[in-house]
């Protein structure tokens, strides 16, 4: 049986550029999903741009870092600033998520207001998975966990990327991925302990944590030569410009998503591109593990 192989985008809705650049990754490359910043400036041009394009499965990108709040400051002053804006860093807010009493009360009300919203658009919701990984907060996931179920979400990303592959395929930013992927082992180990009952589809190993904002084909190739799994999620940040964060959208990544020889590697090989709709289904007809 092929690999069921996911090629998600996220930030979708985070802008225009990047709003553009999702949309012709999927119309002219390999993408098949996307995951949808409900909150964030030009999230309603991404929901016109998901309705124009039913073959895109599209998700909640989870957004308690670096971006804009779907409640206003006034209800959840804990988390977000006057102007309803998160801490920065995963690391400051996640911190906040742990220890402070009114931050995992106000977090709740935070996130159910996000599936609300997305909710509203009339989309499927295909999956669950967070901006800076922040669903798999131990806080947080609890949550997520509850709503997936009540909203119908099909399936939720859990960031476990192959640490050794990764350093056989790129030695580049060694001490940083050392220090990112201790990180993402901790969050794999929360998902696997609230996941455990759950019906929610994951992929069992998941690409780009470690390149994020570094993708290419090359890469990409390398890793799915390397990881030997049933099914497996690889994440971009597409945009049509690269902004200041060198680990957050750009145009290197949507150039192998729209690269003639990565969707040659994948239409050659054993795999077969999917969404998180599409694994649950076959789960059910009991045609995936």
């Amino acid at each position: 049986m092929p690999a069921q192989l996911i090629i998600n985008a996220d930030d979708f809705g985070a802008s225009s550029e990047i709003n553009s650049a999702i949309a012709m990754a999927h119309r002219e490359g390999i993408l098949t999903s996307a995951s949808l910043m409900v909150a964030q400036r030009s999230a309603l041009e991404a929901v016109s741009i998901a309705k124009d394009n039913p073959g895109l499965a599209t998700g909640l990108h989870i957004t308690l870092s670096n971006g804009l709040s779907a409640l206003s400051a006034d209800k959840i002053p804990a988390l977000v600033d006057s102007d309803n804006r998160f801490r920065h860093t995963p690391e400051s807010a996640g911190l906040i998520y742990y220890m402070n009493r009114q931050a995992k009360r106000q977090l709740r009300l935070e996130i159910e207001a996000q599936f609300e919203k997305f909710m509203e658009t009339g989309l499927q919701l295909s999956h669950i998975d967070g901006h800076q990984h922040l669903h798999a907060h131990p806080t947080v996931l609890p949550i997520i966990v509850e709503l997936a179920k009540k909203f119908g979400a099909s399936g939720i990303r859990v960031p476990q990327d192959p640490f050794i592959a990764n350093m056989k395929a790129d030695r580049s930013r060694i001490g940083t991925k050392i220090i990112v992927a201790l990180g993402h082992a901790y969050l794999a180990g929360v998902c696997r302990r609230y996941l455990h009952n759950s019906k929610l589809v994951r992929c069992e190993r998941v690409i780009g944590s470690l390149m994020s904002g570094r993708m290419n084909t090359d890469y990409v190739i390398r890793m799915l030569r390397q990881v030997k799994a049933d099914r497996i999620e690889v994440f971009f940040h597409p945009s049509l410009s690269s902004g200041s964060d060198s680990q957050g959208p750009n145009k290197g990544d949507l150039e192998a998503l729209l690269d003639p020889a990565l969707k040659q590697f994948i239409d050659q090989g054993d795999y077969e591109l999917t969404t998180y709709p599409g694994l649950e289904a076959k789960e059910r007809g009991g045609e995936c593990i």
